[in-house]
């Protein structure tokens, strides 16, 4: 038994200047526009964020909104040809002494001179390319409450506008209120020869840039922790920090400390004067051999100011904790913690690839919730069997603090919206 003694106070609200819970709990509103193939899917959390999904694209971000800054959304953020979160580009060149030319790589299969070197292209995803090649592929929302929104995507690479690759990237967005969208990557290989990356193969953010039209420039600068100026190439660490005065929006990249295996460099690949820019994680050359079939999990945190919703997010050093909070998973103890939920890439009952906490009861729960080195900003709890209602508030530390849920086919999910400041809370969830 823990002693109540033993508890810090610590919970921090944004919330005073909202008129009641209620209001705290709208949570997430979701529309969709078109037809398939050209599908498109919008997640809006009022007064934070608007995010749009196109089919179009394969299932990229292509336009998002800081609704803090721009209410009226007239300053979509990403590259419009990419969106938001993209993964991929550039492949490698290789020798292939003796081999096939029309087989050995999708260069010399296009009719690339045989002198030429081995290359299997570039790997978009996503990109309007799609769209120009009919392989806009799958777009489907498979959870929908004002706690969050679930959208998978799934689509081809694609070679530019000229070919369709084996490739497969299956995506799963978890989009929260509090800006928070996690991102859990299916790549498979189902051809018959390996795909050879360059450097560029990993979670980036793209975002539109000019050097030639200022009203297209969005104004983005990339850091790290440890470096005020992004070096790309440089060793990974804890997170990608894109700022932006101009838009008034800072946008966190972070993905789990076991990815660093793969995601061994900071990867940015400037294009300024053609309309854009992006940063994030690169790979080194991997190989994709046929039959390839890897998963991991990302999460973009948007920064803002003015937003009673969103942290600030002034600097990479000031973004170290959240990132953190979803590297390290928090401890969750005196619960019943689930370890073997999909997508808990690494068994420690953190789900990466939903970003929560998974525990299960019928309700109502009480545990002790230790937020390590993480910021405890927002923590999001899953309950699997849960009975009853969901609560749209929960206790911490003994004090009322606002939360958004939702039950989902036996399931609770609940995001606490608040900061819960104290080393270690004890946290009650329903009556």
């Amino acid at each position: 038994m823990i002693k109540s003694s033993t508890w810090f106070l610590g919970v921090t609200f944004w919330w005073a200047i909202l008129a009641s819970t209620s209001a705290l709990g709208a949570g997430l509103e979701l529309s969709r526009s078109g037809e398939p193939p050209d599908q498109k899917i919008a997640v809006t959390s009022p007064g934070v964020y608007r995010a749009v999904v196109y089919q179009a694209s394969g299932g990229g971000i292509n336009e998002f909104y800081n609704l803090a800054s721009d209410p009226e959304a007239k300053l979509s953020l990403p590259w419009k040809d990419r969106g938001l979160f993209e993964v991929g580009w550039h492949g490698n060149s290789f020798k292939n002494p003796g081999a096939d030319k029309k087989t050995c790589c999708n260069n010399h299969a296009l009719g690339a001179k045989p002198e030429d070197g081995c290359y299997d292209g570039c790997a978009d995803w996503p990109s309007m390319a799609h769209k120009e090649l009919k392989a806009t592929g799958e777009l489907a929302v498979i959870e929908q409450s004002p706690a969050r929104v679930r959208i998978r995507a799934k689509a081809p690479y694609v070679w530019w506008a000229k070919f369709v690759h084996k490739l497969t990237a299956e995506v799963v967005y978890t989009f929260y209120p509090t800006g928070r969208i996690v991102m859990q990557m299916h790549v498979t290989n189902s051809g018959d020869k390996p795909f050879h990356w360059s450097g560029e193969y990993g979670p980036h953010i793209s975002v539109s840039a000019s050097d030639k039209t200022p009203e297209n420039d969005r104004g983005f600068v990339w850091s790290t922790p440890k470096q005020e100026k992004f070096v790309s190439g440089s060793p990974s660490e804890e997170l990608v920090l894109a700022s932006s005065d101009k838009a008034k929006t800072r946008l966190m990249l972070s993905i789990p400390p076991e990815e660093q295996m793969l995601f061994t460099r900071f990867m940015q690949h400037d294009g300024h004067t053609v309309g854009w820019d992006r940063a994030g994680y690169g790979s080194g050359s991997l190989v994709m051999e046929a039959g390839y079939d890897n998963t991991w999990a990302c999460m973009i945190q948007m920064g803002t100011t003015g937003s009673t919703l969103v942290p600030e997010l002034k600097t990479a050093r000031d973004a170290l904790p959240y990132a953190l909070q979803y590297r390290v998973a928090p401890k969750a103890s005196n619960a019943d913690l689930v370890t073997d939920d999909p997508g808990d890439l690494n068994k420690d009952g953190f789900n990466e690839s939903e970003g929560c906490t998974v525990l299960k009861g019928p309700g109502p729960l009480v545990l002790a919730y230790e937020r390590g080195a993480g910021a405890g900003f927002a923590p999001v709890f899953k309950v699997l069997g849960w009975k009853g209602e969901a609560p749209q508030q929960v206790k911490a530390d003994a004090k009322e603090v606002p939360a958004v849920s939702a039950v989902v086919e036996g399931n609770l999910v609940l995001q606490v919206l608040g900061t819960l400041d104290g080393e270690k809370v004890r946290i009650e969830i329903g009556r």
